[in-house]
């Protein structure tokens, strides 16, 4: 006697399968789609010493930021004649990696649109980066 799967029953295992390998390649890394981009308007010379500043503060938010608890990090340059303040947050829901490539996108988003500016300010989808030259 030969037995046989009813097509249906095909079908729906087909299905589950494909939806289990779905599954396993949705994962993908973070969203960093621009929300909101701002910049100060007024800016700063070129051999301003607050550009080192500004250059300073994104570096340590970008490196930092992921390994703080909650994502959330505040920083401050070192360089007291020209003082940049700057924060960071990630999604909690993000893995480290992902929260450390997410910054790598905010801070190129703010440095190619707020170059040579005193502040600016970008909210990603799963991630934000301020700086500024008051503390806030």
């Amino acid at each position: 006697m030969t037995s046989f799967v009813p097509k249906t029953s095909l079908i729906v295992s087909a299905l589950l399968l494909g939806l289990l390998g779905l599954c396993h390649t949705v994962k993908g890394g973070p969203n960093t789609s621009i929300n909101v981009l701002g910049c100060n308007v007024n800016s700063y010379a070129e051999g301003d010493p607050f550009g080192n500043s500004v250059t300073y503060v994104l570096f340590d938010l970008m490196n930092v930021t992921p390994s703080q608890q909650g994502f959330d990090y505040r920083a401050t340059s070192p360089y007291s004649t020209a003082v940049a303040y700057g924060h960071a947050t990630c999604s909690r829901a993000l893995s480290n990696n992902d929260c450390a490539n997410c910054l790598v996108s905010a801070k190129a988003t703010l440095e190619s649109n707020c170059g040579g500016r005193i502040g600016g300010q970008t909210k990603l989808v799963d991630c934000t980066m301020r700086f500024e030259n008051y503390y806030f």
